[in-house]
């Protein structure tokens, strides 16, 4: 196709693309504010009021974005969640690059549909996880990494820049969240298997821009070396400790959140295209070498991991990536086929009903959705009801402590003063990050014990004997989707709570039932 009719197919296809970007972004904008918090993002909430260089279960690049939005414009849902919606719109764009430079302009353009059709990426979009930048940061990777060693890319460009944005683009996935340790190894494998990548190992910037990656990873390292190692620990032995063999379920409960997560019949269509990837680059395609090597090892890794660790919906998100713009691909080069256009429409179809589905649930109480999985609804009925009770006693306001890092950190969110709660570590449990913040709270104060009945305190009377001088029970409370029970909270009324001496705050807890 002639120069002159590639630019005007671009040109219809892009504009097209950043105008749906705008619109989704100033709906997911008006969408933010009206549903409360999932647990994880008023825990990175908590994270952005205890900032740091690094945290226990996570890198800081995601507490560090919502800090700055929140400090510039306020405690809100909107606010919190800002950073998500940014960066989805920044993703999409990257997605139609990716595609558009590898095969075409429809390429990229369904590449950016269907990641936004998906309830992964779409009503992640959303949601403020580390999974935000670290998937933005990936994508940015890989197209930048096209230009180093396809045989029409464009170079390093002078003075090696590029492989500088490399260094700088892995670095920061590298900071945002611990799955990206494979991207380095990928891009590495990458290099070695393309014949430009060959002959650039033989130049100094690749070296120099890990020397960039690890320099901008290097809050994480010294935060952990002045924690014992701690977050390295959790995400390795830790994590290790949880495995008690081979379970069969698991698997299934694995396949079955990924066909959530991108749509049944598209998940269908990424393991085929994961398979084409495969034999493409074994007889030599760069471009298929290229999305293989970035997306195959991490969808195997994490399928071989499935039996024996609960593997959750959003870990394996960046090996989607690859995988979406070769579909993509493949759909546009059989496009003549009613059968294959079929196909893809329905894939994309289903994956956009589930994602409104998910949208609309928390809104909509009439929507069908089994009610003790719902994270977002209840919370602010539950911070009146423990309001009151703090209110009821006085002047100062007890502590807050919530049984598991959910319920702390969205009480601290929804009660109107952002109290500093405290979790599992005040009661000698493992708080995760909790752990870490018990200097802020104050013994020989009155507490408020709130507990989950999804998350039950189990030896209740004998750990509140251990930490309260008197203890007393209080109403439990039930919060509701409209009319529907989400579930209901256990309240105790604790008279000078203590910590025991020997009640190791500090020491790294285990990975269990913890899976951001």
């Amino acid at each position: 196709m002639p120069s002159t009719s590639v630019d005007a197919v671009r040109r219809s296809w892009g504009p097209w693309v950043l105008m749906t970007t705008l619109g989704l972004t100033l709906l997911r904008i008006l969408y933010a504010g009206h549903v409360e918090l999932a647990p994880q993002e008023a825990y990175y909430w908590q994270y952005a009021r205890h900032l740091d260089l690094s945290y226990l279960d996570h890198p800081p690049l995601c507490a560090w974005w919502i800090a700055l939005s929140v400090r510039l414009l306020g405690d809100s849902e909107t606010a919190l969640r800002l950073p998500a919606i940014l960066s989805s719109a920044a993703l999409t764009g990257v997605l139609y690059s990716l595609g558009a430079r590898l095969y075409s302009p429809a390429v990229g353009a369904l590449t950016a549909l269907a990641a936004n059709a998906t309830v992964l990426f779409g009503l992640g979009a959303v949601v403020i996880t580390p999974d935000v930048p670290l998937a933005l940061c990936w994508a940015a990777a890989l197209r930048v990494l096209c230009e180093l060693v396809l045989p029409d890319g464009r170079g390093p460009g002078r003075f090696g820049w590029r492989w500088f944005l490399l260094g700088l683009l892995c670095g920061l996935a590298l900071l945002s969240k611990y799955t990206a340790a494979l991207l380095p190894l990928q891009v590495l494998a990458t290099a070695l298997v393309t014949a430009r990548g060959r002959e650039a190992l033989r130049t100094p910037y690749p070296y120099a821009a890990c020397a960039l990656a690890l320099a901008v990873f290097s809050p994480v390292l010294l935060w952990n070396a002045s924690h014992g190692w701690a977050s390295f620990a959790f995400q390795t032995t830790a994590r290790a400790r949880t495995v008690d063999g081979f379970h069969g379920y698991l698997v299934g409960r694995y396949v079955g959140l990924q066909a959530v997560a991108v749509g049944p019949l598209l998940y269908v269509a990424l393991w085929v295209t994961a398979g084409v990837l495969v034999r493409q680059a074994w007889k030599g395609d760069a471009r298929a070498r290229l999305l293989c090597l970035a997306s195959v090892p991490g969808l195997l890794v994490f399928t071989l991991v499935s039996p024996w660790h609960w593997v959750k919906m959003n870990w394996v998100a960046p090996a989607y990536l690859g995988l979406l713009v070769a579909a993509a691909a493949g759909a546009c080069a059989l496009g003549r086929s009613r059968a294959v256009r079929g196909y893809a429409a329905l894939s994309i179809g289903v994956g956009a009903v589930l994602m409104t589905g998910m949208y609309l649930m928390p809104l909509c109480p009439w929507i069908p959705f089994r009610e003790r999985d719902n994270l977002v609804s209840g919370w602010r009925e539950l911070a009146e009801a423990v309001q009151h009770h703090r209110e009821a006693t006085g002047t100062p306001a007890p502590m807050v402590v919530g049984w598991g890092y959910k319920t702390a950190s969205e009480l601290a969110f929804y009660l109107p003063d952002h109290p500093e709660t405290q979790s599992d570590s005040a009661l000698g449990g493992a708080g995760l990050a909790y752990g870490f913040w018990m200097d802020r709270t104050r013994p020989g104060v009155d507490a408020l014990v709130v507990a989950d009945a999804r998350q039950p305190l189990r030896d209740a009377a004998s750990r509140l004997r251990e930490h309260c001088e008197s203890v007393r029970e209080l109403p439990p409370v039930t919060v509701h989707r409209g009319l529907h029970p989400v579930t209901t909270f256990q309240l105790w009324s604790c008279q000078h709570w203590h910590a025991l001496r020997q009640v190791a705050i500090r020491t790294p807890p285990t990975a269990s039932g913890v899976g951001r």
